[in-house]
């Protein structure tokens, strides 16, 4: 799903820190957005599963898939955001190469839909991706206003009624239930958040916001010739920047996304399927990790300079990883019973591949810890060279593994993706002086680490 790693958290008074307590309650219709969505998201997940079966419910997955690392290479969105708070650049410009990228994303998406699925679904998948590209400006509008807090709420609410619209749709239709019909929530729900966003930005009127004009409406939907130059002087301006951020969005979108094209690649559609809807249930446990990072970013993003919010930050992330590890224990040792209930029946020879997922999103969530606080210092390199390391590992090993041990190779291939924290994290021990990153917590760390990895695996050789 479309992300966005900015959010509206009120400063600090004072030069001191925020403490935990001040960055949730600052943070809180944000939190309770992502929460709610991920509530929507796992209700709606039961239903689709059951109903659907492994195989219609696999090419689904595959399309939220596809429209999540698509919608994701809008790679001018933070830069937006940035340039429009500061008022540093030519915004007329930049809303012409937004624009311009918008529609080369809508064509990439429409040349791998048509590859992928019926032209009626393609259609759908580039409609759903040109309106999230168009959407970018205005939301940089409304982060210059302060209010990013709000375009994530309809952002997250917009998703979460269309998982569950999808939901009563495949409920209605049965397991005869067409892609399309089930694709169609997503891609209207990307045109009304567009539609809001603008209607938003048009009714705001003095302070950081001004009223779209008409001309400048057309502009943002079709670039005009004038449109197109600015845009090439604004590739020109931030070129550096923009290629930062491309290769970050194509390193990231490798990394969750290697391990369903392999599996798509080399599995039988009902193996695919099952696969697919244990590694979305697994997934949902995400949306914790990315409710954290979103956040925690503001907060390092302020205080991100010396040794004593180094140690802040090591003393928060060691709290949230004890709490995430004993809730990723719980969730191993009673991944069987949660297949069933929550897939069916159907996904029963899931139940030991969903034990190692569970317990790869354990490290999966220092990630979303490290690379906030990563950020804050401006440095957005590693994170790119990790993922993209990641991302080729997961390649070679599911290129060698799923064709030789099929179901059991795309969750290595899938397990494999946590390269990319283990090496971020190995950086923060470079960097990080003994006195703000104490051995013995990492000693503790690796111990949680191994010990759910051992339940795990144990709970595999009971499936298997």
């Amino acid at each position: 799903m479309p992300r966005d790693n900015i959010v509206e958290v009120p400063a600090a008074s004072g030069a001191a820190p925020e403490g935990t307590a001040a960055i949730l309650r600052g943070a809180s219709t944000v939190l309770g957005s992502h929460v709610a969505a991920a509530l929507l998201g796992i209700a709606s997940l039961p239903v689709l599963a059951q109903t659907l079966g492994p195989g219609p419910y696999g090419r689904f997955s595959l399309f939220l898939t596809l429209l999540g690392v698509v919608t994701y290479q809008d790679f001018l969105r933070p830069l937006l955001v940035r340039v429009f708070s500061a008022r540093s650049g030519d915004e007329a410009a930049l809303r012409g190469l937004s624009s311009c990228v918008a529609w080369l994303l809508a064509s990439v998406a429409l040349a791998a839909g048509l590859a992928l699925f019926t032209p009626g679904v393609a259609l759908l998948f580039a409609v759903a991706v040109l309106a999230h590209g168009l959407a970018s400006v205005d939301f940089a509008r409304l982060a210059r206003a302060g209010r990013v807090a709000r375009a994530a709420l309809v952002r997250n609410f917009a998703w979460g009624a269309a998982a569950v619209s999808a939901a009563g749709l495949a409920w209605q239709g049965g397991a005869e239930t067409s892609l399309f019909v089930c694709a169609l929530p997503f891609c209207v729900a990307n045109v009304t958040i567009l539609l809001i966003y603008r209607r938003a930005v048009s009714a705001t009127s003095g302070g950081d916001v001004r009223a779209t004009s008409a001309s400048d409406a057309t502009t943002a939907l079709w670039p005009s010739a004038v449109a197109l130059r600015g845009a090439r002087a604004a590739w020109s301006t931030h070129r550096s920047e923009i290629a930062a951020l491309i290769g970050f969005g194509l390193a990231n979108a490798l990394v969750v996304s290697a391990d369903r094209f392999v599996a798509l690649r080399w599995l039988e559609p009902q193996e695919f399927g099952l696969y697919a809807a244990c590694a979305d249930l697994a997934s949902k446990l995400a949306i914790v990790g990315t409710a954290a990072g979103t956040v925690l970013y503001p907060s390092f993003a302020r205080h991100a300079g010396g040794a004593h919010e180094a140690q802040r930050f090591v003393g928060l992330a060691t709290r949230i990883m004890i709490g995430w590890g004993v809730v990723i224990a719980l969730l191993v040792f009673s991944a069987g019973p949660l297949v069933e209930l929550v897939l069916g029946p159907q996904y029963a020879a899931g139940r030991g591949l969903c034990a190692l997922l569970f317990a790869a999103s354990f490290v999966h969530m220092l990630g979303f810890l490290l690379t906030p606080w990563q950020r804050a210092r401006g440095e957005f390199a590693p994170q790119t060279r990790a993922y993209a390391a990641a991302g080729v590992c997961m390649v070679a090993v599911g290129a060698i593994l799923v064709p030789a041990i099929g179901l059991v190779g795309a969750v290595a291939c899938a397990c494999t993706a946590r390269i990319a924290e283990v090496a971020l994290l190995a950086r923060e021990v470079r960097f990080l002086p003994a006195a703000a990153l104490p051995r013995a917590r990492l000693a503790a760390l690796g111990s949680m680490a191994a010990g759910i990895l051992a339940l795990a695996l144990w709970r595999f050789g009971e499936a298997a």
